[in-house]
């Protein structure tokens, strides 16, 4: 396995950038490494703020691309690279970015990076309490949702980067199974950032500090009618048949 441990210490090499969520950066990303960090520091505040919760202990590490099987992780097996990803080895949980996103990242715009940020961002607030397993369209719409709501909150130009992705990939987001390859699950992730877009245009992101609560609260593992129940109800009055009412659900 990577790098694990009590507590986070900097690879061999590597600097740290003290701020909101500390990174550390091998020194010759450092451009790379200040960008990362308003970034990290604009979800970070505003998540905690959209939620209404204290944002939970974090560090990022931006790993160079010869360092990346030495990443901190859960598994044994390294993630694929380029894939960024939140991990519970090392304390304060961390998340994991590359140096340079994968090509299955798309569309490619100014918002790609931000929002891939604020999405893992998004996981890491949700898993700094106990979940209980859902299904996989409700677990990843839940930080596609943030990550639109932070980008709303910042002047993100959103609209650009949502025109520019497919809206018909053959599937729905309840539809969607794994296995499949990146690009579909490329395009499920696409889907759910619609989706959720669109939730935050007629709800408002009142419904993002619902959903999360209200999985945190559940003790039993969500099954797909549940699932529909709390996204429903969180969306408030209309939320069901605007769900329904969805070409991506």
């Amino acid at each position: 396995m990577g790098r694990a441990g009590s507590a986070v210490a900097a690879p061999p090499g590597y600097e740290r950038l003290d701020a909101e969520v500390p990174l550390l950066y091998a020194p010759r990303l450092a451009g790379k490494a200040r960008e990362l960090s308003g970034y990290l520091a604009q979800g970070y505040k505003t998540l905690g703020r959209i939620l209404s919760v204290e944002p939970p202990a974090l560090i990022a590490y931006l790993e160079a691309d010869e360092d990346w099987r030495e990443a901190p992780r859960d598994n044994a097996r390294p993630y694929p690279p380029g894939l960024p990803y939140f991990t519970r080895s090392v304390k304060p949980p961390a998340l994991v970015l590359p140096e340079d996103l994968s090509p299955v990242f798309r569309p490619r715009t100014a918002a790609t990076l931000p929002l891939t940020v604020w999405h893992e961002m998004a996981h890491a607030f949700l898993l700094g309490r106990e979940v209980v397993k859902t299904p996989a369209w409700l677990g990843e719409f839940v930080p596609q949702a943030a990550s639109a709501a932070v980008a709303r909150r910042v002047g993100l130009p959103l609209e650009e980067h949502l025109s520019r992705i497919e809206r018909e990939p053959g599937f729905t987001v309840r539809g969607f199974s794994a296995p499949a390859g990146a690009g579909d699950q490329m395009s499920f992730q696409n889907l759910l950032l619609l989706l959720g877009a669109a939730a935050l245009e007629v709800f408002g992101e009142g419904f993002l500090q619902n959903i999360f609560h209200d999985l945190w609260e559940e003790d039993e593992i969500v099954d797909e009618e549940r699932a529909e129940e709390l996204l429903a109800g969180a969306l408030g009055q209309g939320g069901r048949e605007w769900l329904v009412s969805r070409p991506e659900f």
